[in-house]
């Protein structure tokens, strides 16, 4: 490999990666300031064998390191495999059990319960059933559960679901020094950062297109269950009728959730919670719970299925934003109320 290389292929990528030394040039590089010679780096890395400790550092520069005048830095590529081992992406996998925090679930107010793992701070309603009947991800056991019927009273390590709220993603390094609440409050923002860049289109993790999908539950009965416990449709388990998948066209990324998904990026709901001193973007402690319900306490109303058309709308202090759809989801029409 020389120093002129620019790209990889993913095999050529994962077997590069897959040796203790090179990893440890890169740590050690991630933590230079400047510039490091190589016999600097060499001691950091604690090599004696010279020629070896050079083998490791060939295999290294030309993608994912440079070579300077100086000494030896990271490129991008490096920084991003050190950046990943920092956040815990890729070495650690903190468990936070099932805990009650002092926040109110959007839909009865009701103390929420949050727990951490494979990235994810899982949110559940402590009363009421939730916005969907599974997880979207495994539980302890490594199988998602059903959340209604005989399975909702099952014991915690058994993976019991009942009142799933959703998830937002968090690195490991995001649980590490923070309580229950600041880990809620840590995700709930890095989750709809990301959110916002996958309604415009890009994917988070990647930056290729998304492709998006629209779904609805054409026998959706959750609307006309008056009872609290009985919130979710039985025919797809969900609160609300429409859904949107998001896919990315280059990496593994997939997502899914209710339609407010797809409309995190609109300008006139940005503007509605602006108006009302909502700042998606930097919530606080005070508006966190009003934001919350914003995006998940709205009303839904299907129009037409063919072609298909549908009105979300949001409210805020009694004041109120309706958003019409199309197939895509796209606003078509915005009227406050």
């Amino acid at each position: 490999m020389t120093d002129d290389a620019r790209t990889l292929s993913p095999d050529d990528a994962f077997e590069v990666l897959g040796n203790e030394t090179r990893v440890a040039i890169l740590d050690a590089l991630g933590g230079a300031a400047e510039p490091v010679s190589f016999s600097a780096l060499r001691d950091r890395v604690g090599t004696a064998d010279s020629g070896r400790f050079n083998y490791h550092l060939d295999r290294l520069t030309g993608h994912f390191v440079r070579k300077r005048e100086g000494g030896y830095e990271l490129r991008r590529a490096g920084e991003r495999v050190v950046e990943a081992v920092l956040s815990g992406a890729v070495t650690d996998a903190p468990v936070l059990e099932r805990t009650e925090i002092d926040h109110p679930c959007h839909f009865c107010g009701a103390p929420v319960a949050v727990r951490f793992r494979e990235e994810r701070v899982e949110v559940f309603c402590t009363e009421c059933p939730g916005t969907y009947a599974r997880t979207s991800g495994p539980d302890a056991d490594g199988e998602t559960a059903p959340a209604s019927g005989e399975d909702a009273g099952r014991d915690e390590s058994r993976g019991a679901t009942a009142g799933y709220l959703g998830y937002h993603p968090l690195p490991p390094a995001g649980v590490a020094g923070r309580d229950p609440a600041a880990v809620f409050r840590a995700a709930w923002t890095w989750g709809h950062l990301e959110l916002f860049a996958a309604a415009a289109g890009v994917c988070p993790r990647c930056s290729a297109a998304l492709d998006r999908r629209r779904r609805f539950c054409e026998s959706h009965d959750a609307a006309r269950h008056e009872r609290a416990e009985e919130a979710l449709c039985d025919a797809c388990g969900r609160r609300h009728a429409v859904a949107v998948d998001l896919d990315c066209s280059n990496c593994i990324y997939a997502e899914s959730g209710a339609a407010v998904v797809g409309l995190a990026d609109s300008p006139p709901l940005l503007a509605f919670l602006l108006d009302h001193g909502l700042n998606p973007l930097a919530p606080t402690d005070e508006t966190l719970p009003a934001l919350s319900a914003a995006y998940n306490d709205f009303a839904e109303s299907v129009r037409s299925t063919d072609p298909f058309e549908a009105e979300f709308t949001f409210a805020v202090d009694g004041d109120e934003l309706a958003l019409t759809v199309d197939d895509d989801l796209r606003v078509v029409d915005a009227e406050r109320r």
